[in-house]
């Protein structure tokens, strides 16, 4: 019997690649193969997502801990050039997003040290790098200096290489093809086998090629079960909202998680935002990890010379997460000065909430007043990745991480960088940027044509049980 595509791993002395299609089993395939690995082995990806992702596999089926370590490329990097600055040249702790090809090159040039050398391969005796379609040119570059001494198993989809790098993404053409050996592909859709949609898994399987070519998907006489064509125009105001969006009130009730998914462009990152709104909070929209939004209402806020205009930057942010703001709020309120209350006033605890902040404003009396919102009924969260980013730069500074709540907000993006998004509710809506690499129950793919065909591939695998596509 002819060896398995894990004992294969495990057991290669040399460097090569793996095909790894969405959903066919990527990390039980690299988890399996350290089980029979006779030695520690280092596990590189991109996101600590992934990170958590690949430990949860390791653990599930039972590898001794002393068989790997898993990091991403960038914190791996990063950590060997600060261990031996004076030859990386590399001092800088918390580096900032432009400065991450500078670690890059640090590391690498690092990998021309015989000590260096003789560090890593006392420490492992083979590396494995997920998602490798995910890989930038220079970060490829840093794996290349691994590849001179250990043997590297680049796992990875080049169908699902959708992200786009100031310094370009890795060319599989060009890069990987002609110099490494092809240790196999996976090639069983096992996301929708073990959910029991078999038929929709063997479509998307069949439909590889067409995607692969840039052709558009073929579709059999009888579409396979979990899978609904809806011709709707969700842009088209003339249409009642009912019907427009009787689809996502559908998914929205469904049992399990549910996506919503746009193409990657910025029209559509807002159109995904606007989209939640009107559907009052039954989705919610994913947010960049940059966090731009973020940034900007903690930086105008701090900013404000008085706290009334701090107060209505406050409440400004808050009408970019929530419905139904501004008619909690009395007229005084609105314009930032102190309210009288009486028999008539709407909201008392809002009212005496406000008051409070314009005498003192803190980051507690901002954490109450968005408690109060969440607590009533016209007012409906829709963006509540970012709100509970929001949140969590308020409770960091309430607890005196950070002299100014931008030193919080800092604070905050280094700890996001491994915990992820904090956001539980399972019913969302993003890009097919943002939702790369996750999973949900049922899936709803709007107008595909606005999608490159890799984005198209992306956001057809994300639902493991239905899939329905929205088309004008």
């Amino acid at each position: 019997m002819p060896p398995s595509l894990p004992e294969i791993l495990a057991k290669t002395t040399t460097s090569g690649y793996i095909i790894a299609p969405a959903g066919f089993g990527k990390t039980h395939l690299i988890a399996s193969s350290i089980k029979l690995a006779s030695s520690r082995q280092l596990i590189l990806t991109h996101t600590y997502a992934g990170v958590d992702s690949l430990k949860k596999k390791l653990r599930n089926i039972n590898v001794e801990s002393s068989l790997f370590q898993v990091d991403t490329i960038a914190s791996w990097a990063l950590k060997m050039c600060l261990s031996y600055p004076s030859n990386s040249g590399w001092r800088k702790e918390f580096p900032q997003s432009s400065d991450w090809n500078d670690v890059y090159k640090a590391c690498r040039k690092l990998l021309n040290s015989d000590f260096a050398i003789r560090v890593i391969k006392t420490s492992y005796t083979g590396i494995y790098i997920d998602e490798y379609q995910d890989c930038s040119e220079m970060q490829h570059d840093l794996i290349l200096g691994l590849v001179d001494f250990l043997p590297c198993r680049i796992v990875g989809d080049p169908l699902q290489s959708i992200f786009d790098f100031a310094d370009k993404p890795v060319c599989w053409e060009r890069d990987i093809y002609p110099n490494f050996l092809k240790f196999g592909e996976l090639t069983i859709p096992w996301r929708w086998r073990n959910s029991g949609a078999n038929e929709l898994g063997d479509w998307l399987v069949n439909i590889r090629a067409d995607i692969e070519n840039e052709q558009a998907p073929q579709l059999p006489a009888q579409l396979p079960k979990g899978l609904e064509l809806l011709k709707i125009d969700i842009h088209d105001f003339t249409v009642e909202p009912r019907k427009r969006f009787a689809s996502f009130y559908k998914s929205a009730s469904q049992v399990g998680s549910s996506i919503v998914i746009f193409s990657g462009n910025q029209r559509s990152k807002n159109k995904s935002h606007k989209l939640a709104q009107s559907l009052s909070g039954r989705f919610t929209s994913i947010e960049e990890v940059e966090g731009k939004v973020l940034a900007s209402a903690v930086e105008s806020i701090e900013k404000a010379k008085s706290s009334a205009n701090k107060l209505i930057k406050f409440f400004e942010f808050l009408k970019k997460c929530m419905t139904g703001i501004a008619g909690e709020l009395t007229a005084p309120t609105k314009r930032g000065e102190v309210a009288k209350i009486s028999s008539r006033t709407k909201n008392k605890k809002l009212t005496e909430l406000s008051n409070s902040f314009l005498a003192h404003s803190t980051s507690d009396s901002m954490l109450q007043i968005v408690s109060e919102f969440e607590s009533q009924a016209q007012v409906q969260t829709y963006r509540r990745d970012l709100l509970n980013r929001f949140k969590g730069v308020l409770k960091l500074h309430n607890c005196g991480e950070g002299a100014e709540l931008t030193d919080s907000l800092e604070l905050y993006r280094q700890a996001f960088r491994h915990a992820g998004r904090p956001l539980k509710f399972n019913k969302q809506i993003g890009t097919t940027l943002l939702v790369k690499g996750l999973e949900y129950d049922h899936c709803i793919v709007i107008n595909p044509k606005e999608m490159t065909s890799k984005e198209l591939y992306v956001a057809l695998t994300r639902g493991s049980k239905t899939l329905c596509v929205i088309h004008p």
